[in-house]
This record gives C-alpha cells, structure tokens and sequence, in this order.
C-alpha cells in the first residue's frame, strides 16, 4: 500500500511547530524505537494527494465507499491534512481509530514529532505509526523455528497466524512473536504467505544484507512448493501449467483474472487421490462451483472426490494459487475468498479456527548469496482434513 515518493524533495527544509528542520533524504528510513515488541509501520507521504478535494478517483471511491465511515471522517480530519490522508490510504482503519493513535502520540513523522489531527499534507514526508490494541485474542498455534544463523530466520508458520501485524492481530502476529523470542528487533519477513496459508517463511536478520535475498525472490530464483487439498476435475490432465492475468477484483481484497498477457504462471500436479468425509465443509463451495462453471459438459466430469495437490508458483502475484485453483473449478478446501467471498466476522467475535485452509507452503529452495551454500527449507505439518483413498 506504499506510494512513490517523490524524490526531488529529498534536502528541502520545512517548518514543524516553529522550528525548522532539515528532510533527510527519503531513501533512507530512520529506526524508530520498538514499543511492546512491536515496530513503527512507515509511509511516505506521495507527491499527489488523491484524496485531496476534486482529486479522488475511481478506484479509491470503491474503496472508501466499502470499507470507510465517511461521516466520521468528514467530522474528524479536514481535506488536504495527513490524518485525512490516512483514513482514506487505510480503509480498514477507522477514522475514530487513527484520532485515539495521534491522541496517544502513535504517529509520529521522520524526525519524532507527532502527527496531530490538523497537520498539513507534506510531499515525500515519511509517517511512522504504531499499532495499539484493547484487546487481542490468542491464537492457539505454535510456529516452530527450522533454521537460524546470523542472516536468515526460517520458520514453520501454522495456519491462522498472520506474518504482520493487520487487522484485529498485532501481538499475535509472526512478525512480533519472533522478535519477542528471539530479541531480534531487524527481523524482516523477505515474502509473504497469506494468514491461512501454513508452512515456509523467511526472515532477514541483517539490514546490510537483506536487499540480495529479496533480489532472489525478484528474480525468481527462488524454488517454492505448495500442497493444497481440492476437487478432483475430471476434465483437467495432470500435470499441467496454468497461465493467466491477474488484476484487483471489485473487492480491494480479492484478485481475478482477466483477459490480456498472462503475468502469473503455476504448475500443478496430483500427489495422490483422497476420499472425502460425508460432513465435508466443502460441500457449500464446491456446489457454487458446479453451478458457476461455464460448461455444464464440464460440471458433469466433477466427481466428489479430492486430491492432494503439489503446486509450484513460477510466478509470485498476490492469492495467485488460491485464484488458479479457483479459475480450474478446483478450489481449495476452506478457501473463504474464491470462488465465494464469506464475509469476514465482526472483530469482537470469536474465530473459529476448526476449519483451516488446506493450503501447506511446502518448500522454500535457494542458493545463498551470502555464503553461496544451497538451502533447502521444508515444513514438517501436514494438510489431514480429508483421508488417503485406498
């Protein structure tokens, strides 16, 4: 969610609270100190407020329009002000939400002066916020450290854990768990697996060297394998390579494909076929499945029968294998985003964590470039909703 900065402002000199004060130059972010176990967040400021007055988009109205109280907003923060900014950036964030943050001094720019309500918007200014929660529920999982040295943290991450903080989870996120373990206040996750997805994640420990390993991944250097249970398609031969374009969905969360240059590429292949229990917790989307598919020649080659799934994402687009999965009316057991969007529950109320998404990253394969020795990465948990067929 990060913007471009504008960089020709890099040495101007502005005035905070009567002091004046020199920029720093905006390629480099100052650390700011933990609080709780728990680091500032950043965003510069960019060089375009879309959100200033006659200047919001479409894109950012479906935004605002699903996900922002408007009224409060309006009432709080005036147009044209950073607080503003922020409502409309974080969608997710109430406006209410972000006056208790700067009322606590929780946000805070480049230099450590606080952010007030009324505070003008600054081009290339960065904001540094922290994250404060009354109440957070535990999440009863346990992630399990498979690899540490002086560079790199590698971790088994379990189903329901979010890697950063977001959402109603800042204490109990990956991310913060670990530097609370392990007293490592740098640790950098250097990619992402979504909340419900469990296995291989890992972690930079060293500023100086973390760029070279996130070229890796930019480079697709890195070999990564997925287990994921789902449908059988009887129309589908395996193995196969799946290509398409990903786009933003309607909905800011989702993604979808369209027509147009594939930029996301998966090969999937069968490990082993499984029979599925009479109470399945599928039954519901693989029905929306059935009726949505284009080719009722196809929906008729769908058995109600599962399989164990080894996927390799050549590509890296976000939800990639939940949304290919999806699109080859294969999607994967307890996905409450494709091909269905389930409502998320209220944030007071209780997950019920009885049913994960039966998504495994398996493994994570690279060459080093540090110490130039081969790492190979492998979790130890298992996808167990459905039972091996016999």
């Amino acid at each position: 969610m990060r913007r471009e900065v504008d960089r020709r402002h890099a040495q101007r000199v502005m005035m905070i609270e009567g002091a004046m004060m020199p920029q720093r130059n905006p390629d480099i972010q100052p650390p700011l100190p933990t609080r709780d176990g728990v680091g500032a967040s950043c965003i510069a400021l960019p060089s375009v407020n879309e959100f200033a007055p006659g200047a919001i988009g479409a894109a950012s109205i479906n935004a605002i329009n699903a996900e922002t109280d408007m009224h409060n907003a309006a009432n709080l923060f005036a147009a044209g002000t950073i607080a503003h900014f922020l409502v409309h950036q974080f969608p997710a964030i109430s406006a209410h939400e972000w006056s208790h943050r700067m009322a606590a001094g929780l946000v805070v720019d480049e230099h450590g002066v606080a952010v007030t309500p009324t505070r003008a918007f600054e081009v290339g200014l960065r904001i540094y916020y922290y994250r404060a929660l009354e109440t957070e529920p535990r999440i009863p999982f346990d992630e399990v450290i498979l690899f540490q040295d002086e560079q790199l943290v590698v971790v088994d991450k379990p189903h329901f854990l979010p890697v950063i903080p977001s959402g109603r989870y800042l204490q109990e996120t990956l991310l913060v768990r670990l530097k609370r373990k392990l007293g490592i206040d740098t640790l950098v996750p250097i990619h992402r697996i979504d909340r419900g997805t469990a296995g291989v994640i890992v972690f930079s420990v060293q500023e100086s060297t973390r760029g070279k390993y996130q070229q890796l991944f930019a480079t697709r250097d890195v070999r990564k394998t997925y287990e994921a249970i789902a449908p059988i398609n009887r129309a589908l031969r395996f193995p196969l390579m799946h290509a398409s374009c990903l786009a933003p969905d309607e909905h800011f969360m989702r993604m979808k494909e369209i027509a147009g240059e594939a930029n996301s590429q998966t090969h999937f292949e069968i490990i082993r076929e499984l029979t599925a229990p009479y109470t399945n917790p599928l039954a519901p989307t693989l029905a929306h499945a059935l009726k949505t598919t284009p080719s009722h020649a196809l929906a008729s080659t769908l058995a109600p029968s599962f399989a164990l799934y080894r996927l390799r994402p050549i590509t890296g687009r976000k939800h990639q294998l939940r949304v290919h999965c999806a699109a080859l009316a294969i999607p994967i057991v307890n996905d409450p985003m494709y091909p269905t969007f389930l409502p998320e529950p209220a944030r007071d109320a209780l997950e019920d964590f009885s049913n994960p998404l039966q998504l495994l990253a398996r493994t994570v394969e690279f060459i080093d470039p540090i110490t130039g020795a081969a790492r190979a990465f492998s979790s130890a948990r298992h996808l167990e909703l459905l039972t091996t067929h016999t």
